[in-house]
């Protein structure tokens, strides 16, 4: 076998393997494709284009509203604990920016925002193919009863009568009610169907609703239907938080874009800036929040103390006016004076003992961040329980914010409860421990009372009782002086707190966020240009048939196209005497001219014509071949060698006449079954009677004596011989052959069988093999040689 046809081999297997298809990356090929399909992007186009204008016509804007915000990070308190009483204290902000951009977030303060605003009411209008939500554009305003229970997202119809009248319809077949004073639900309520006039300000009260429309600033447009609906703060909470986002400005910047999304940019700005707000005052309460726990503290401490401190005064004056007491002695004033001040720090120890017990208790009963107090004393005993409170406080504020937008099973809410139950147990050891000093502290002070009160024994009577009223007074007052400088300390304080968050641009519109006509239009535009192509594509991968000569070209490489047959119009078989003028006649003629070329050095030429499969015009080109032949002068004959579906003894009207069969088995002579047809210098010999054993008859020597013969009587020898790719019949006779022409019919011979056939051809040495194209479409590119006009005029003649 030669590289020549070692390659053909090769290159037939892979078409027949699917590789085919890789025709369509020839870029001449696409772009005659695409031309050749021109008419599907003229439909895309306006299709694709005008979807786009519809979807945007008829589809609600969604904007972005956006407001910056400077959160400002500081470290410092707004009550340093230097200022705090010694021995409390309350917890320092958290101050970190991405826990206050979480916080935000949070539902807690979205709910805030909403329940200083007036959404409970939305207001819509309907449009055809799209209602319209309306915010300071309604031409009426819902009042309510916040008392009685309201209806729930059920529409409420309000269609405009007179100026002073209005129709409300409801229909429905069950809702959920609510009462919005004290923000809870009520029940549900069964199929309601009201049609009722009603006049403006006048109350519609029902077990379901109770409201009274009134107008506003604002006119009914003409022939439009409106509608309203109630909706809970928390539904709406819900749904305003999960449109919420919060970006900050760069990596590290404390500057951040709260924005929001939703159908009505003026109740998006509304809400952004009642938001902002809300954050400002909750920024501004949790620093006052330290303050206001401190005041709490002292003032409960001033009531108790103010109220011994009255007594004890009263007592001291009565014992002084009762006995005539003057003064105690320069001993006695110095022994009272050193039990005061022990006295003092017992006391002081008692204050902060009961701040520690206060801690332990609300660690044990509540979970509650507000009940937390902060000691704040300044050595090395209680530093540790100061950083284990300040930790302990983070993790509270963090697990509150994640319930309200994580599950309590989340493993990250789960871990987070765990380091709090460590940290409250290392808080109760180290409260223990400091309770445990603390006492330890009390008794060395009591000891030394016991002293001073042993000496304090052997003064009269008179003066150590004086001595005992009179240090108890002494001692409420230093403890009411102290709580007085305390308290004044703490309001000017809270006073000059300020929030630390700014807000340095408010809401406004940012983007219209969908649908974007730009980026839209520039789909539509890139969809109308894929799916034609697409579509072109696909049908081009599931193909399977032969098209045009790169199909040729890629499943036999190395066999030329000898002749191209253009498709038959004219409806007859022999368009060689019935059009002779035509364009197929003329390819016909083109034929008839390379053969001689290539067969120039043989005065007899035996042209064998054979195919994939039946069907494919083989026949037809034999017919028409021959007689071009013999028109130019030729004395030409045209075998049926076609044994199993013999068609030339019809189309010559032979039938019953003994053609091959016969001659094969000896029931006639050669010239018993050659006919003389209408046509001059065209004879034909009929396949006659179709036999059993049509292989059997080919591979005897009848065949050879038959070509022996007629080489001697005629000029050209045209060959009908069997579908090469079916049966075995044809490879006999193109032994006797001089040149074979396989007919490949456009759009109809199938890629993967004729790949297998060239590739068997080749196998077995076959030579002097070329492609005859049949019914070519003119519109292909590189067919239409010849101009369709030229040969119209001729084309029925």
């Amino acid at each position: 076998m030669t590289p020549v046809e070692k390659g053909s081999k090769y290159i037939s297997h892979n078409a027949r393997k699917g590789k085919s298809n890789d025709s369509l990356f020839d870029l001449k090929r696409i772009l005659f494709l695409l031309r050749k399909n021109w008419y599907l992007f003229v439909i895309s186009f306006p299709l694709c284009v005008g979807s786009v204008y519809i979807y945007h016509r008829y589809t609600v804007p969604v904007y972005q509203a956006r407001a910056t915000m400077l959160l400002k990070s500081g470290d410092q308190q707004s009550i340093s604990r230097s200022e705090l009483i010694e021995g409390f204290g309350l917890s320092p902000e958290v101050r970190n920016v991405e826990n206050q951009m979480f916080v935000i977030r949070s539902k807690k303060l979205v709910k805030k925002a909403i329940d200083r605003l007036n959404f409970g009411v939305t207001y819509v209008v309907e449009g055809v193919f799209k209602d319209t939500e309306l915010y300071y554009s309604k031409p009426f305003i819902v009042e309510f009863d916040s008392l009685h229970p309201q209806l729930l997202n059920v529409p409420i119809n309000v269609n405009y009568i007179s100026d002073d009248e209005v129709s409300v319809e409801v229909q429905t077949e069950g809702g959920a009610l609510f009462i919005f004073d004290g923000d809870k639900r009520a029940g549900s309520t069964g199929p309601i169907d009201l049609h009722e006039n009603l006049k403006m300000g006048e109350w519609l009260t029902r077990d379901q609703f109770s409201f009274r429309i009134i107008p506003s600033s604002n006119v009914f447009k003409d022939d439009a239907t409106y509608h309203f609906v109630f909706k809970s703060h928390d539904q709406l909470a819900n749904q305003y938080r999960s449109r919420l986002g919060v970006s900050s400005y760069r990596e590290g910047s404390s500057i951040i874009f709260v924005t929001a999304t939703g159908t009505n940019h003026e109740k998006l700005t509304v809400f952004l800036d009642a938001l902002c707000e809300v954050i400002l005052e909750h920024n501004l309460e949790q620093k006052n929040n330290m303050a206001t726990r401190s005041l709490a503290f002292i003032n409960s401490q001033l009531d108790n103390i103010a109220d011994t401190l009255d007594k004890v005064q009263n007592s001291l004056l009565d014992y002084r006016r009762d006995n005539r007491f003057m003064g105690p002695s320069e001993f006695s004033q110095k022994l009272a004076e050193q039990y005061f001040d022990a006295e003092k720090e017992v006391k002081m120890l008692e204050m902060q003992e009961s701040y520690y017990e206060y801690l332990q208790n609300n660690l044990d009963d509540t979970a509650d961040i507000e009940e937390y107090m902060l000691p704040a004393v300044n050595d090395e005993n209680t530093s540790f329980i100061n950083q284990l409170v300040l930790q302990l406080i983070s993790y509270e504020e963090e697990k509150e914010m994640l319930y309200s937008a994580a599950e309590k099973n989340n493993q990250y809410v789960r871990a987070l409860e765990s380091k709090i139950d460590v940290t409250k147990e290392n808080l109760v050891k180290g409260i223990n421990q400091v309770l445990r000093s603390l006492d330890l502290e009390k008794q060395k002070y009591q000891r030394k009372i016991n002293d001073i009160v042993v000496d304090m024994d052997q003064l009269p009577a008179l003066e150590k009782t004086y001595l005992k009223i009179d240090r108890s007074y002494k001692l409420n007052d230093a403890i009411y002086t102290f709580l007085l400088q305390k308290q004044s300390e703490t309001q000017i304080a809270k006073a000059s707190n300020v929030p630390d968050n700014e807000i340095i641009d408010n809401a406004s519109i940012s983007a219209v966020v969908s649908p974007t006509k730009r980026s839209n239009y520039q789909k539509g535009i890139l969809l109308a240009l894929i799916l034609p192509a697409a579509f072109i594509a696909l049908k081009e991968f599931l193909n399977t048939k032969i098209r045009n000569k790169d199909d040729v070209h890629f499943v036999a490489p190395n066999l030329s196209i000898v002749g191209t047959v253009v498709h038959n119009k004219a409806g007859v078989n022999n368009v060689i005497h019935e059009h002779p003028h035509s364009i197929i006649s003329e390819s016909f003629r083109a034929l008839r001219t390379k053969l001689k070329y290539m067969n120039s050095d043989r005065d007899v030429q035996v042209i064998t014509l054979t195919s994939t499969n039946t069907g494919e015009g083989k026949t037809f080109c034999a017919e028409n071949l021959a007689s071009v032949f013999a028109i130019s002068g030729k004395k030409t004959i045209l075998l049926g060698f076609d044994l199993r579906k013999p068609r030339l003894t019809a189309l010559f009207k032979l039938i019953d006449k003994p053609g091959l069969s016969n001659y094969l088995i000896d029931e006639a002579n050669i010239d018993d079954i050659i006919y003389q047809t209408e046509y001059s210098n065209l004879s034909v010999v009929p396949a006659g009677p179709i036999p059993p054993n049509p292989s059997e008859l080919l591979s005897g020597s009848g065949p050879k004596e038959l070509f022996d013969y007629l080489r001697k009587h005629f000029d050209v020898i045209i060959v009908d011989s069997p579908p090469i790719g079916l049966v075995a019949d044809a490879r006999m006779l193109i032994q006797e052959s001089d040149y074979n022409l396989f007919v490949v019919r456009a759009n109809y011979t199938l890629r993967e069988h004729m790949a297998l056939t060239i590739e068997n051809l080749m196998d077995e040495d076959v030579s002097k093999i070329g492609i005859l194209m049949n019914d070519i479409s003119l519109a292909e590119k590189g067919y239409g040689y010849y101009s369709a006009e030229y040969y119209s005029e001729h084309y029925s003649s």
